[in-house]
């Protein structure tokens, strides 16, 4: 369910400053493990003292704060600072109520009954009208959102009461409840957005939602600014923060020296370079957390080399994870076992768990791997890979795969093009033309392997560059998104991942987990990949 903006986004958060990326661990690995994600953090310790102002650091600035243009970090992290979508994805990513509760009453249709006493930071009530016309935006092609494909399955949102909402599906759709937990399930004020016209979310503008923080200020240059809400309509929570500003700081060396000397209050982040200095720093809390991310290999032509399943499995066996974790992720990120990360198991988790643990690790075998080139006829032939220069994680990532290639007996031609014009890879069919594959740090939108899987095996997936189709997988994916149960779905879900680690439709290099940075003085931020999708500073404050 996810568009080609998530691929474009997360290549841009990795390659236009590794710096600021998501990920941090101890590139440990899962062997014998009944939880793989043992040891990491989903949240931080609730904050105890008020706060004045926070700087936040997104690794560029921020385009927009309209949630159907939310595309990347640092728009999403503005958005779920402020806003609030019907349902609610926990840290640790299970899907529950948000500012609806949400029930079945047939297999093609769910009712959002609205929580009583919900009211935008203007002081009016959420409404049934409020919930269509959000939904509406998120759906509507016309303006140019991302999130359209989102609801194919859809046949019509109603109120049907004036806080009842019935959404009715043309078949069963069990992933649609994640996404509702997401940005296109965000709700905002009609009347206001309305008023606002083209000029909402923009800086000319502004945005009215529910969330504890709301907007005050969207200056280009400068940042986005939300103070705490005293009135927030869910009196279980205090904002302790009187002021955050979310400031884009794309320079390695300013983010890191920003962190020890306090200009900058917190991020989250992923191949970070400097995490080492920063986990010596006794100013500076690193805490690592569940991942949702993927660095993959996207296999994107199946004319040349790659055609061969062989030669894919040839090309996973030789590589060096090991050396990716220590010197891309500087330890943080596992050894994998599918295409997605374990942290992405928000519901039927033992089922998940069980399924992972029992799968093999990937592992180094470059006498195994020359053998499978040999026996493909393969020897000699070359490996085009897509890469730039200008990207210092990108570049060594496509240098590992060039050493993978080089030493079971292939040759590699790179084609390395401008930190820009990377995007292209994802966007443009003729970037990929000459090209096998490249590079990738790619996630969904909720906690659902699926989330990432329907994007690269089902025919219309939005990153299925080489007509992938393996009858068997597409079957079991349609029929995990028709199935209630979640640990059914789960089930079924665990057999997609093993057919595709078995055919290699990507291949996975290592697993990133998250990375909250914080001074000292200050806790309470999500440590887990769902700070992307959901409030992550409600419990934020001072300790200490």
């Amino acid at each position: 369910m996810i568009r080609t903006r998530m691929a474009v986004a997360a290549v841009l958060a990795l390659s236009l400053v590794a710096a600021c990326g998501r990920s941090a661990g101890t590139g440990k690995s899962t062997s014998g493990l009944t939880d793989p994600l043992k040891g990491l953090q989903t949240t931080t310790p609730a904050g105890t003292k008020p706060v004045s102002a926070i700087t936040w650091a997104v690794y560029r600035d921020v385009n927009s704060i309209d949630p159907i243009f939310a595309f990347d970090y640092p728009e999403n992290t503005a958005v779920s600072l402020m806003c609030e979508s019907l349902l609610r994805q926990s840290a640790t990513g299970e899907v529950g109520p948000g500012l609806a509760t949400v029930s079945f009453p047939t297999p093609t249709s769910y009712v959002l009954k609205l929580k009583p006493g919900v009211h935008f930071w203007d002081g009016n009530h959420v409404t049934a009208a409020d919930v269509v016309y959000s939904l509406g935006r998120a759906q509507s092609s016309k303006l140019g959102g991302f999130y359209t494909q989102v609801f194919t399955r859809v046949k019509s949102i109603d109120a049907t009461a004036g806080d009842e909402v019935t959404i009715t599906l043309k078949e069963p759709d069990y992933w649609l409840q994640g996404e509702l937990a997401s940005l296109p399930g965000v709700v905002i004020e009609k009347k206001f957005a309305e008023a606002q016209g083209k000029q909402y979310g923009t800086p000319g503008g502004g945005i009215m939602c529910t969330g504890a923080y709301k907007f005050k200020s969207f200056s280009p240059g400068v940042g986005v600014t939300a103070v705490g809400d005293p009135s927030y309509w869910d009196k279980a929570v205090k904002p302790l923060v009187g002021s955050i500003l979310l400031k884009g700081v794309p320079d390695t060396a300013a983010f890191t020296a920003g962190l020890q000397t306090g200009s900058i209050n917190g991020a989250f982040s992923y191949a970070l370079s400097t995490l080492p200095q920063l986990q010596s720093s006794k100013n500076v809390t690193v805490t690592q957390g569940p991942g949702w991310l993927t660095d993959a290999f996207i296999v994107s032509s199946r004319t040349g080399v790659l055609k061969d399943l062989k030669v894919r499995q040839a090309l996973s066996l030789a590589l060096d994870r090991r050396g990716i974790i220590n010197s891309v992720y500087k330890g943080a990120a596992l050894i994998p076992r599918w295409i997605s990360n374990p942290g992405s198991f928000g519901y039927g988790r033992s089922v998940f768990n069980d399924a992972y643990t029992k799968a093999p690790e990937l592992k180094q075998d470059i006498s195994a791997a020359k053998k499978l080139v040999e026996q493909a006829g393969a020897t000699g032939q070359t490996l085009r890979i897509g890469t730039s220069s200008q990207l210092p994680s990108i570049s060594a990532v496509a240098g590992a795969y060039q050493a993978a290639a080089l030493a079971i007996g292939l040759k590699v031609k790179l084609k390395s093009v401008s930190a820009n014009n990377f995007i292209n890879f994802f966007i443009d069919p003729k970037a990929r033309a000459d090209i096998d594959g490249f590079m990738t740090v790619n996630y969904g939108d909720y906690a659902d392997p699926a989330a990432l899987l329907s994007t690269l095996v089902l025919p219309e997936g939005s990153q299925n560059y080489d007509g992938y189709d393996n009858k068997p997988m597409v079957a079991l994916m349609n029929q995990a998104r028709g199935t209630a149960d979640p640990d059914k779905r789960a089930a079924l879900i665990a057999q997609v991942e093993k057919l595709a680690i078995d055919d290699l439709p990507w291949i996975p290099s290592v697993q990133p987990t998250a990375l909250t940075l914080t001074n000292k003085n200050l806790s309470g931020a999500t440590a887990s990949f769902s700070y992307m999708f959901a409030p992550w500073a409600d419990h934020l404050g001072g300790v200490g």
